[in-house]
């Protein structure tokens, strides 16, 4: 009776098991007519079904979705089913409706379906796993896959003279923007978005770092890129957003990151290696197509440039007080590395505090033993308190105003003169150093030349022969990987422009700087110089300070009694 009773639940088990009728739709195949639609599968499948017997049957479908694309969420749910024993067959109108992958198709209709006991029907192929191996089916499955790789170079080839001829290739508008309604391929500002974006660029600008610009508009209540464009109708199937207010710090540094609000369009960002990995990969700046004033900007390239450069730079701050208004700024002389912010706490006598006291010293000098700063063995302190270094900053920023404002064409001169110095000198050395790569390459053609003959004259042994030409060989090809970073960096700089005119519109927007803060100083400053101070212990402390300005380069040497 034990035997029978587990015989008889083996057979409900398989009386249960169900029969899918698998549909499949793709946008390409939405053009080509009623016979491809989803309601002519079903009609197709289900009457099959009937015709032969099948119950306990439940038709499935993935709209919109490609034959190469095997994430599919009703083909994924049917073949774990499958795998999980309770499916015994799956029927589809014909196989390019299951997959279009010549490998993929054949894994399942030949190793796993098999393993699964599953049984695979396609009805206008007229084949039947059931009925053996067919020798048709591998070819059904190569040209389905021809197909997809067919439609897939076709796609490619329209998008690559839609991005060349500077259309815009994503579907949906950046945060901040909108399609104009009068074009659906220009964008126009939204400016209840915009003025979110341009409220990041600002509070960034101002010392702000994304984790707490997140936290602040999420602790506002502010709907976030996904929840307004869903709220606004923005998308037309925008992702269902389970926290509308919760801002990650990944999407304010996205915003940071977006070149689209200087009112530029930008093209191959992305790239997939082939149609069947449709994986979306970086696409390396020098491989993206640029095209300005595309739409209105939202974001100045004033403030575009100020937070870039402050991106640069990680700004973590001290355990006590703020970030440094020259972190990432300050630099050391000698090691070449950036100066460290770090701050103390002063005490009354009475022991109560008193402030805060910031400075700065050589990063290299921090992280050594006092072993090696005892003996000298690495780099020194460079230390510098931050109000010495802010008030030499603010004066020479002052001081320089108020001189362009009254001898603005001087300071023109000065500069332009300057520039056209150092340009020259640059392109003198990078002309010899090609000059010289060159003449030693021609040299080494004549040695090599010159060996082979010996060679062949019998005045150097074969063995011989192969070792000095795999020396003068390898020498060359060194030597002509090195040509074109030469030509490269020498066309830069003969391209390169006097960014007076830069440095000039900068100056013009500021009538008085009466305090310092990050946004002036990484708008002006390329980096500061901090030199080691002269009788550091002693009263009469002298410390040389070089500001290396943006656009303009070095200005005298300062000095700041610290």
């Amino acid at each position: 009776m034990f035997v029978v009773g587990k015989e008889l639940k083996v057979i409900r088990q398989q009386a249960v098991k169900k029969v899918y009728l698998y549909g499949r739709l793709s946008n390409e195949d939405a053009n080509k007519g009623e016979s491809y639609s989803i309601e002519s599968q079903r009609k197709i499948l289900t009457k099959h079904a009937e015709e032969n017997g099948f119950e306990n049957f439940e038709f499935v479908f993935d709209d919109g979705y490609s034959g190469g694309d095997w994430e599919r969420p009703a083909f994924c749910k049917m073949i774990e089913d499958a795998e999980a024993g309770i499916v015994s067959t799956i029927i589809v109108k014909d196989l390019s409706r299951f997959g279009r992958g010549y490998l993929k198709v054949g894994f399942y209709q030949e190793i796993l379906f098999p393993q699964l006991d599953v049984r695979l029907i396609s009805v206008q192929e007229n084949l039947d796993s059931q009925d053996g191996e067919n020798d048709f089916t591998p070819m059904i499955n190569f040209f389905n896959e021809y197909y997809l790789k067919s439609t897939s170079r076709k796609i490619r080839a329209v998008q690559q003279a839609k991005g060349k001829a500077g259309e815009k290739l994503t579907v949906y508008p950046k945060y901040g923007y909108r399609k104009d309604p009068a074009n659906k391929k220009n964008w126009i500002i939204d400016e209840e978005s915009a003025e979110v974006v341009r409220r990041i660029f600002q509070m960034f600008a101002s010392g702000i770092n994304p984790a707490q610009i997140s936290a602040k508009l999420t602790e506002e209540r502010i709907l976030c890129p996904s929840a307004y464009k869903e709220v606004n109708g923005i998308n037309k199937a925008p992702q269902q957003c389970k926290e509308p207010c919760h801002w990650h710090t990944t999407t304010i540094h996205k915003i940071l990151d977006t070149r689209e609000y200087l009112g530029h369009t930008i093209n191959f960002k992305t790239y997939s290696k082939s149609f069947k990995d449709n994986r979306s990969r970086k696409n390396p700046i020098e491989n993206q197509m640029v095209f300005e004033n595309t739409h209105p900007a939202i974001i100045d390239v004033d403030l575009w440039e100020v937070v870039q450069k402050m991106r640069k730079h990680k700004r973590r701050a001290p355990r006590y007080g703020n970030v440094g208004l020259f972190t990432g700024v300050a630099y050391c002389p000698d090691c070449g590395e950036k100066l460290y912010y770090h701050t103390r706490e002063l005490w009354n006598k009475d022991k109560t505090k008193s402030r805060l006291d910031g400075s700065y010293s050589c990063s290299t000098y921090r992280k050594q033993t006092q072993y090696q700063r005892l003996n000298n063995q690495g780099c020194t302190a460079h230390y510098i308190q931050e109000k010495s270094l802010e008030q030499l900053v603010i004066e020479e920023l002052r001081e320089l105003l108020n001189f362009v404002k009254a001898y603005e064409d001087e300071f023109v001169q000065l500069v332009v003169g300057k520039s056209a110095a150092l340009k020259s000198n640059s392109l003198s050395a990078k002309k010899q150093s090609i000059k010289k790569i060159a003449d030693r390459i021609n040299e080494l053609d004549g040695i090599i030349e010159r060996l082979y003959g010996d060679n062949v004259s019998g005045k150097i042994t074969d063995e011989r022969f192969m070792k000095m030409s795999a020396k003068f060989e390898k020498e060359q090809a060194e030597l002509n990987k090195k040509i074109p970073a030469l030509h490269k960096e020498f066309s830069e700089i003969e391209n390169e422009n006097a960014n007076i005119d830069r440095f000039m519109q900068i100056v013009r927007k500021y009538t008085e700087v009466e305090e310092l803060t990050l946004a002036i100083v990484h708008e002006f400053i390329d980096r500061i110089i901090v030199h080691d101070p002269e009788n550091a212990r002693g009263k009469n402390r002298v410390q040389r300070v070089e500001i290396v300005y943006n656009n303009i380069g070095v200005v005298p040497c300062l000095e700041v009694g610290a």
